[in-house]
């Protein structure tokens, strides 16, 4: 099937994007490697802003409904283990498998342009501010439970993420690193984090 020139527009946008940063594309760039006039780009998109903002977005809710399944499906687990094996491995995936969508995402949070920084961290805390309270409702409900070790559940979810991302940077240096790195720095993790000596304490 025939890509729309408003697809194509927008997947050669998104790959600028990721390869050079917002400040370093224009409009000129994206026009010229899809074969049109710029003016016709500005039929679509009034501004550079517009369309970075508007591929941002729809990056941001996929990531969004991708975690949100994710999650859902941890909830069906029957360990505490197995639940945050499965949030951590997934989200890991999603980007270890993607390097294009990864380096989008890495200029945005390590390289933002300045006109957008605050919009764009506004809009991502506020995405992950609720993908946060739902694995530290895991985390407090393993806690609980004495599958974790006792902490204060927000410190344990600081631990965990730290992990997630180190092991997720690595993977994206060395893509072929091997496969069995994941479970080997998750079960570290788990030891831990997880309360090995089975002492479940009161609330």
């Amino acid at each position: 099937m025939v890509k729309s020139t408003q697809t194509r527009l927008r997947e050669t946008a998104f790959s600028l994007f990721a390869a050079h940063g917002y400040e370093s594309t224009t409009m000129s760039q994206i026009a010229n490697a899809i074969g049109i006039k710029k003016p016709t780009l500005y039929s679509y998109y009034e501004s550079k802003e517009e369309l970075f903002l508007s591929i941002f977005t729809e990056a941001a809710e996929e990531y969004r409904q991708y975690m949100e399944q994710i999650l859902e499906e941890a909830q069906h687990m029957g360990s505490t283990k197995d639940q945050l094996y499965h949030i951590f491995q997934k989200y890991i995936a999603y980007f270890a498998q993607n390097h294009e969508l990864s380096a989008f995402w890495n200029r945005i949070l390590l390289f933002p342009p300045a006109s957008l920084k605050e919009k764009l961290f506004t809009q991502i805390s506020n995405l992950e501010s609720s993908l946060y309270e739902k694995v530290a409702e895991i985390i407090q409900a393993g806690i609980d439970r004495g599958d974790l070790r006792h902490s204060v559940a927000l410190d344990t979810l600081f631990s965990f993420y730290c992990f997630r991302e180190g092991l997720l940077l690595a993977l994206l240096l060395n893509p072929d690193l091997e496969p069995r790195k994941v479970e080997a720095v998750w079960e570290n993790i788990w030891y831990g984090i997880g309360n090995h000596r089975g002492i479940v304490h009161e609330k």
